[in-house]
């Protein structure tokens, strides 16, 4: 593996500690509403089926709830790391490109025309890097005529 391909290689996650959390904190309260909901959704079937008032007290429709709360605590259980997880690592691939953007664009506001971003293939914003590396190497022309 080249000095180049190395040096781009992630180190840590968490690039923007406030940005990314705040980010996984609101995926994971869409996710929290939807388990919620779901759930609601669930025992308002459950009771407008299973509830028969005249039968008294009924063990198939307390059975049936018990079994709608603890299938919602397992999803979040389940959910938890895994919204945690997807969510750094996505927040990662937009705050980890912005943060070489800006470093080169202080740079070339500085005038250093020779700085490139480099981006891994795949990460967002490859398109405005490669426009901002076309926009420097010309400054950068311009500038040895």
């Amino acid at each position: 593996m080249g000095e180049q391909e190395f040096k781009h290689l992630r180190k840590q996650y968490l690039v923007d500690r406030p940005y990314q959390l705040r980010f996984v904190t609101r995926v994971f309260a869409v996710v929290l509403a939807v388990a919620v909901i779901s759930s609601l959704i669930a025992t308002t079937l459950l009771w407008n089926t299973m509830y028969k008032p005249e039968l008294g007290m009924q063990i198939h429709l307390t059975v049936s709830l018990i079994a709608v709360a603890i299938t919602l605590l397992m999803e979040l259980l389940i959910a938890i790391p895994i919204v945690f997880y997807l969510g750094i690592r996505q927040s990662h691939r937009i705050v980890g490109p912005m943060n070489r953007l800006k470093a080169t664009l202080a740079a070339i506001g500085e005038g250093d025309f020779s700085k490139r971003i480099t981006l891994r293939e795949g990460d967002a914003l490859e398109d405005l890097a490669k426009a901002i590396n076309a926009m420097a190497e010309r400054l950068q022309s311009r500038g040895s005529r």
